[in-house]
């Protein structure tokens, strides 16, 4: 049953009114005054429309028709003013104050009603949507939570290790959501090779990352039969070329034609005896190389499609020849493409930043050139994920190489803030 508070100072209005309204299957709650009304709308909490008198000793029709519509007040009311006053003025100060209607007490009963029902269906619909959104914030209070843990889970599986036998490593993964579709990764092959990877899955969001985890978790099986980057055959187990473990990651992501998922990627394996790098790049930024005997850095990189697009597309393998203490960069565009005033980051500027890096020590670079980015485009944050590794080879005689821990503080400075 629909519940009213009728509120007036004449107690012969309220008791005529009163009879009409119960007559017409309303519950009713009835107050002489404006302090009065306040009392039992705290005392019942179900009461959400209220019919009220204009000129009333002490609070008046206005001012409860304000307090009731302060953000102080617990919950919404659907407020009618009643007043003799029928003039624009009244009416426009009425409606301004917050009153939901207005009504001339000339009214006949039946407009009165009609007022009435279109009154408590306007409730009715703001108690549904407001219901509603409640379920709504639950929802998105779980969401939130899942993608936290889903966030959390992401970081663990990043690898741990920061060097090998003659390689020394140094990453950075930085979603720009709270999980996002950048993924990183290096292992041992063997005695003699040591695999990188890093790939960035197209969009962003819950099914970028889940993406991003699966290909990440089909490249970490390096035993077995279902492992992609080794093969097995009866002469034993052997390193698959780079450019044949991603054609293979071609054929498994494969999407379907309402799929507009892929990823661009680089993996590359590194023989840590000769310093030769393998690699294959997919529609992936070129890497940077930066030659230790020169000081210089270069772009490189290839032309091969991206993965999980074309089903007949050839990838071509690259290798290149590293000097001891040359330094590798695999990353993500959304390091290059960062942005200020329309203009970008962009290749050049990170290949720069790399020269301008070379003194310090390669576990402190990655995070250095996060820091500079940031300090170029005047942000905190980034419109993309961002990822960078950078992999040092320390020649087959240095071993792994000793970090010099002794920084040139005015100059590094700058990075750490």
């Amino acid at each position: 049953m629909s519940t009213i508070l009728l509120v007036d100072d004449n107690r012969t209005i309220l008791v005529f009114m009163g009879t009409l309204l119960k007559k017409r299957g309303y519950q009713l709650h009835t107050a002489t005054s404006g302090e009065q009304a306040l009392e039992i709308l705290a005392e019942h909490q179900d009461i959400q429309f209220v019919l009220s008198d204009w000129e009333m000793p002490g609070m008046n029709g206005v001012e409860l028709c304000q307090a009731l519509k302060s953000k102080d007040f617990s919950r919404y009311i659907f407020f009618v003013l009643l007043s003799s006053r029928s003039d624009k003025q009244s009416i426009i100060d009425g409606i301004n104050a917050g009153a939901d209607d207005f009504v001339d007490k000339k009214t006949s009963v039946d407009e009165l009603e009609a007022r009435i029902k279109a009154g408590f269906r306007t409730l009715d619909l703001h108690n549904e949507i407001t219901e509603t959104n409640r379920h709504l914030d639950s929802a998105y209070e779980t969401m939130k939570r899942d993608l936290d843990s889903a966030s959390d889970l992401i970081r663990q599986i990043l690898p741990k290790s920061r060097s090998f036998p003659a390689v020394e490593l140094s990453y950075v993964s930085l979603p720009s959501a709270q999980i996002g579709g950048d993924m990183l990764g290096y292992m041992q092959l063997d005695d003699s090779h040591i695999a990188f990877y890093l790939l960035d899955v197209a969009g962003h969001g819950v099914s970028s990352a889940l993406m991003s985890f699966s290909v990440q978790t089909t490249l970490s099986v390096i035993n077995g039969s279902s492992s992609i980057v080794m093969t097995n055959d009866d002469d034993g187990s052997h390193i698959t070329p780079p450019q044949e473990v991603v054609s293979r990651l071609n054929q498994m992501y494969m999407g379907s034609e309402n799929s507009l998922l892929y990823f661009t990627m680089i993996y590359g394996v590194l023989d840590i005896e000769s310093g030769q790098l393998s690699y294959c790049s997919a529609g992936h930024p070129p890497l940077v190389w930066y030659h230790s005997h020169s000081g210089q850095a270069e772009l490189i990189g290839q032309d091969n499609f991206v993965v999980g697009v074309f089903d007949e597309a050839d990838y071509e393998p690259a290798t290149i020849q590293l000097e001891p203490f040359d330094k590798v960069w695999f990353y993500s565009d959304g390091i290059t493409e960062a942005e200020r005033n329309s203009a970008q980051f962009s290749e050049d500027g990170l290949k720069s930043t790399v020269e301008e890096l070379h003194p310090y020590p390669t576990h402190q670079q990655t995070q250095m050139v996060i820091n500079k980015v940031r300090d170029w485009q005047k942000s905190e944050s980034f419109e993309d994920d961002v990822s960078v590794l950078v992999a040092q080879w320390t020649g087959p005689s240095q071993g792994v190489r000793q970090c010099n821990m002794k920084l040139v503080n005015k100059a590094t400075a700058q990075f750490f803030k």
